[in-house]
């Protein structure tokens, strides 16, 4: 058994928990950080299977500070993440835009929400519908009032995200240790310890819930609760027949579908659903496709009724009641801190989420984001910060 002390130990080295080491140590609010992580090939990974889309069109103020700080820190990646080895890796960010296509019932939300967007610095266009047929003649518009679009918007690439961010934080001084956390242990009623089956770190500041999916299982090993539940969705790859999606933007339908372009002609393809499993499984649904997704793309794009599906895959996303993500210091176990729960927004917003928690253990508060609204007191005070999910 290996034992070590350091000021902060993170259970979960997926994007939420390299954020936050990153920031740590890079901002000089930490000097020792160790790192968790039952998956370190990332195989499981929420961030390393997700679609890799990035926006600040949301619906709550908090959620668009963060992506702001967000998109920025992702315009510098390769820069902030330098080591002495040289620049950061390439994360390809693409600012192709996002474009949330408005029908007779939603428009007055999506038109109320522009409004607010643009209020708190978010930059986008309100197309009618004659502008979209125009810009992307593909898409049937009949149906249409118009459509939202996010000039700050785009996609990228989540895995060398992650892989620029842990080189980083090594380089900085982090521990990353390959293993599951298997309890967490508190002395004087402070989150004290992190064991896994080889190691037993002793925390002296903080211990960190960034496990994501798992969020609700790792706070169990502290004694505590979390509302953090595991949703499987699906995700398909495709084959356009003609090479003229590749410069489209992500599209999201009234229904929720969306697609958007990826390198060497594809198209990644999914959609939320009300039925999907809440559970920890990774089992792809090819039948999905073919009789959900397929006949509704096929009916809004008339072309992509000729493509042909390629593959894909299943990944989770960790819901909370109100689709929003927990920053901060759990009420009944001092010492013990969470940044998870950010119901399919984590890729997104990690970097300012990662900012905010590392300011809060080092300073005792947030400093350049207000995220007091992301408290899990929230859930309590029945004062949820609720995200209206558009897809």
């Amino acid at each position: 058994m290996q034992e070590r002390t350091v000021d902060v130990a993170i259970v979960g080295g997926g994007v939420m928990g390299l954020s936050l080491a990153y920031h740590l140590l890079a901002l000089g609010l930490a000097e020792s950080v160790a790192v968790f992580e039952q998956d370190p090939m990332h195989l499981h990974s929420s961030t390393g299977l997700s679609a890799g889309g990035v926006r600040d069109l949301f619906s709550t103020a908090v959620n668009i500070a963060l992506a702001h700080y967000s998109i920025r820190f992702f315009e510098e990646f390769s820069a902030r993440t330098a080591t002495g080895a040289g620049a950061g890796p390439e994360i390809n960010f693409r600012r192709s835009g996002y474009l949330f296509l408005m029908n007779q019932e939603n428009e007055a939300a999506f038109l109320r929400r522009a409004d607010f967007q643009e209020r708190h610095g978010v930059s986008l266009e309100r197309l009618d519908a004659s502008e979209v047929r125009r810009r992307y003649p593909e898409i049937r518009t009949d149906d249409l009032t118009g459509a939202i679009f996010g000039r700050s918007d785009g996609f990228l690439d989540p895995y060398q995200v992650m892989q620029g961010l842990q080189q980083k934080a090594a380089a900085l001084g982090a521990l990353f240790i390959p293993e599951r956390a298997t309890a967490i242990h508190a002395a004087d009623g402070r989150a004290s310890r992190v064991d896994s089956a080889n190691w037993r770190l002793t925390a002296r500041r903080a211990v960190v819930d960034a496990a994501g999916a798992w969020g609700g299982e790792v706070a169990r090993l502290a004694g505590v609760e979390v509302p953090v539940t595991p949703v499987v969705r699906q995700v398909y790859v495709c084959r356009a027949p003609q090479d003229v999606f590749q410069s489209y933007p992500f599209v999201g339908a009234p229904s929720g579908l969306y697609f958007h372009p990826e390198p060497g002609g594809q198209l990644l393809v999914g959609r939320a659903f009300a039925d999907d499993a809440a559970a920890f499984s990774w089992d792809w649904d090819r039948d999905r496709f073919a009789e959900l997704l397929w006949p509704e793309l096929a009916q809004r794009v008339p072309l992509l009724e000729r493509m042909r599906l390629a593959g894909g895959w299943a990944g989770l996303v960790e819901n909370t009641p109100d689709l929003s993500g927990v920053i901060g210091e759990h009420p009944d176990l001092p010492g013990f801190y969470l940044i998870t729960g950010f119901s399919g927004l984590g890729l997104m917003l990690a970097p300012g989420a990662g900012l905010a928690l590392a300011e809060i253990i080092g300073h005792g508060r947030p400093e350049s984001i207000d995220v007091t609204g992301l408290r899990l007191e929230r859930f309590a005070e029945g004062s949820g910060t609720w995200e209206e999910k558009t897809m």
